[in-house]
C-alpha cells in the first residue's frame, strides 16, 4: 500500500468548496451541468441514503476507525450506492456493439484467452463492475476523478465479494465497500483502509485502458459490457465537462500538493513493484514515435513499456521469458510490431510473439500498472522515478 501517513480518519459531511444537502448541490461557475445529470440520476436510484455507520448525534460526521488521512476524505455527494456498481453485467458480442465507436475508451481484461471489454462511457456512470469472465471472478473500477482504470481479484480468504461506491473519496480518489463486512477499499491505496477487513490488500489483475477499435482488433472475439444497464443514464456523455484535460489544475475536492513536474492531469502509466514506482507520461512515449519499445529495470525486475500512439494505449511487460531476459526495440522502417534482439521474434503491442522462434508465445503483463492522471500517482507515490 501506500505509504501514506496514518491517521483516524472522519468522514467529512461538507467539503469546503461544495455544500451538500440531500441531494441538492450547489451549482458553481465551474461545475458543467452536465455533471448534475450524475447526481440527479444517483438520487433518483438510491432512494433514501443509507449511512456507512450509525451517527450518534443526528447531522454529526461518522468517526471511523481508519488509515487514511482525514482532512483529505470527503462525502462526495451522491452517497452509499448513490453510483450505482454493476453486478453481472449484460455483455454483447463485439458485432452487437453499435453503441461504441472505435476511438471509444476501454478497459481491456483477458483470462485464458477470453476477452472483455468495459466502456468508459457505461464506468464514468458506474464506477465498479463485479463481473466474471471464464469462470474468473473479477472487480473493474474506473474513478473519472483521478482517471484511474484498476482491476482486482475480489477474492479474500473465499468466495468472491461484492463491491459498491460508498459515496466518499480520498485525495479526490473512489472508496469503494464490500457488502459482506462494509469495510471501505480505496481504489489507489489497492485495499482496505476501514472496517474488518482493515489493512486487507486485493490482488490486483492486469488492465489495460486503450480504444475499443484497438481492443477489437488485438481480440476479435471479444465480448464488452453493454449500455443495457437498467439504469437510466445519458451514455456517451462525458459528465464532467472539461475536468480531464491535461492543464486543468481543477480538483472537485481540496487534496495534498502534487509534483508540478507534468501537467497534473496528464495521463501517465504508473507501474510499481513493492516499494519503487515510475511513471511513463503518454505524452512523452508519443514523442518517442508512433510505436515505442521502453526497456528498463524497475526494482531489479526487467520491464518494457509499449506505446501505440494510433491508440494511446500502454503496456508494462516482463521481459523475461523461460531463462532469458528479452530487449526489445522498434524496427527499421518502424511498424506497429517490435522485434527482440535476443530471438529475432516480432511481437506486438500486448506483448505476443507474432512471428519468429518465439511465435504464439506472450510476455507476462505487469498487473501494478494502469493509466491514471498525473496528480494522483504523484500523490499516491510521492517518491515516483518520472521517465520521459
Amino acid at each position: 500500500m501506500s505509504n501514506l501517513n496514518a491517521d483516524r480518519l472522519v468522514v467529512a459531511k461538507a467539503a469546503a468548496t461544495n455544500d451538500v444537502v440531500g441531494c441538492t448541490r450547489t451549482a458553481r461557475r465551474w461545475l458543467p451541468l452536465a455533471l448534475s445529470l450524475i447526481f440527479g440520476a444517483a438520487c433518483s436510484d438510491r432512494g433514501a441514503d443509507v449511512a456507512l455507520q450509525p451517527q450518534p448525534t443526528p447531522g454529526a460526521p461518522p468517526v471511523l476507525d481508519c488509515s487514511p488521512q482525514s482532512k483529505n476524505v470527503f462525502d462526495g455527494g451522491p452517497g452509499k450506492d448513490g453510483i450505482p456498481a454493476l453486478n453481472r453485467p449484460h455483455v454483447v458480442e463485439a458485432a452487437a456493439a453499435t453503441f461504441l465507436r472505435d476511438e471509444d475508451r476501454v478497459l481491456g481484461f483477458e483470462v485464458d484467452g477470453t476477452a472483455r471489454a468495459y466502456p468508459l462511457i457505461v464506468l464514468w456512470w458506474h464506477e465498479a463492475v463485479n463481473d466474471t469472465l471464464g469462470g474468473t471472478p473479477v472487480l473493474v473500477t474506473y474513478c473519472p476523478l483521478t482517471g484511474s482504470g484498476l482491476a482486482f481479484d475480489p477474492r479474500i480468504d473465499g468466495p468472491p465479494r461484492s463491491f459498491g461506491i460508498s459515496g466518499l473519496l480520498f485525495e479526490n480518489n473512489m472508496i469503494l465497500f464490500d457488502r459482506e463486512t462494509n469495510s471501505l477499499w480505496n481504489q489507489l491505496l489497492l485495499g482496505a483502509q476501514c472496517g474488518p477487513a482493515r489493512g486487507t490488500e486485493l490482488k490486483r489483475v492486469p488492465v489495460v485502458e486503450t480504444t475499443w477499435g484497438q481492443w477489437r482488433a488485438w481480440h476479435p472475439q471479444t465480448t464488452t459490457v453493454s449500455t443495457s444497464t437498467g439504469h437510466n443514464r445519458p451514455y456517451g456523455e462525458y459528465p464532467y465537462g472539461d475536468y480531464a484535460q491535461p492543464n486543468n489544475e481543477f480538483r472537485l475536492f481540496p487534496g495534498s500538493p502534487y509534483s508540478g513536474a507534468r501537467e497534473p492531469k496528464e495521463l501517465v502509466l504508473g507501474v510499481q513493484d513493492g516499494a519503487v514506482s515510475a511513471a511513463y507520461p503518454l505524452e512523452a512515449l508519443r514523442l518517442r514515435g508512433l510505436t515505442v519499445a521502453l526497456n528498463d529495470t524497475l526494482n531489479d525486475r526487467p520491464i518494457v513499456v509499449t506505446y501505440g500512439a494510433v491508440h494511446r494505449s500502454a503496456w508494462a511487460f516482463d521481459r523475461r521469458l523461460d531463462d532469458r531476459t528479452l530487449t526489445f526495440s522498434v524496427p527499421d522502417p518502424p511498424s506497429a510490431l517490435l522485434v527482440d534482439a535476443e530471438t529475432g521474434s516480432s511481437w506486438d503491442l500486448a506483448g505476443r510473439a507474432v512471428s519468429g522462434p518465439l511465435q504464439g508465445r506472450r510476455l507476462r503483463p505487469v498487473a501494478d500498472a494502469y493509466t491514471l492522471f498525473w496528480f494522483a500517482w504523484s500523490i499516491f507515490h510521492p517518491d515516483t522515478r518520472l521517465r520521459t
